[in-house]
């Protein structure tokens, strides 16, 4: 079943499946602004990542000293999330530790992903808390993809991201065969703002840049004053995706960490941008996604 958030401004579908939104209609325009999940292409449209963001070395790591296996993204999006409905505008999805995830990932956590839709804007506030009797580290993430174009009649290439803040980012380079991120990186932006979805940026999987001043980033048209503008809080890493020569979708990942480095050995707690919580403690990270029709 799919849970509905409603008001005049959106309409707002969401499975509690990886407490994922699968569409966002505009109520003036009718359109959906999420990506259509073309099962040939890419079949979802916005997992929460828990506890691992992009992919483990072998799908393995190791948390002291014993070796778990854990699928690119983690569990959370292959789980179904209890469901509280708090309103007509609001609904707390909810994951805990099972006896598979357990296999998977040896900590205690309680995580709960609120959705909250306030006029044209759909708040998704992310909060893991330690229910265990020790230390627990994790990485977390957001996958939502859009519908770029957004109309039919349109090419992805007349559509641009624009940050909200003039920029100097270095892009870290993924290695796709080995799959995971290499040490390079290259220069993205040097003090600008925007570039042109171009399908061959993405040739090399996700552009990924960490530490940006912008805490927004706008999808926007040369054609139409449609927008969306996508705000981040406590994220340390921004992924950008197209589905390879596909057109159609394009990814705005908020992260916390990202995949494993080529050469990475070590224990799970020293993966980069890991969270390490204690006992009892709460971190929380969000994203709003706002829709100009």
């Amino acid at each position: 079943y799919m849970v509905l958030l409603k008001n005049d401004f959106l309409e707002i579908e969401l499975n509690p499946k990886g407490a994922e939104i699968i569409k966002i209609i505009g109520q003036k325009d009718g359109l959906n602004y999420m990506w259509k999940r073309d099962p040939e292409l890419w079949a979802s449209s916005a997992p929460i990542l828990f506890p691992i963001v992009g992919a483990l070395q072998n799908n393995e790591c190791r948390i002291e000293n014993k070796v778990y296996s854990m699928t690119q993204h983690g569990f959370s999006r292959h789980n179904v999330y209890e469901t509280h409905c708090i309103n007509e505008h609001c609904v707390e999805f909810e994951l805990t530790s099972n006896d598979e995830i357990f296999k998977q990932y040896p900590y205690l956590f309680d995580l709960k992903v609120i959705y909250t839709l306030n006029n044209n804007q759909l708040e998704c506030l992310c909060k893991v808390k330690n229910i265990d009797q020790k230390k627990i580290y994790f990485q977390i993430g957001g996958h939502p993809a859009f519908a770029c174009p957004l109309m039919e009649n349109e090419s992805s290439n007349d559509y641009y991201i624009e940050f909200e803040k003039n920029e100097s980012l270095e892009q870290k380079i993924i290695d796709v065969e080995h799959r995971g991120m290499s040490h390079d990186t290259t220069l993205l932006f040097d003090n600008e703002k925007r570039f042109f979805v171009r399908q061959a940026l993405f040739n090399n999987d996700a552009i990924v840049v960490k530490n940006m001043k912008s805490s927004y980033v706008t999808l926007k048209s040369l054609n139409h004053d449609k927008s969306l503008r996508f705000y981040m809080e406590n994220f340390n890493h921004l992924g950008l995706w197209t589905s390879k020569h596909v057109g159609g979708l394009l990814a705005i990942e908020p992260w916390v960490g990202h995949s494993d480095y080529v050469d990475f050995k070590g224990e799970f707690r020293d993966k980069e941008g890991i969270v390490s919580l204690d006992i009892n403690e709460e971190f929380i990270c969000k994203f709003i996604i706002e829709i100009n029709q």
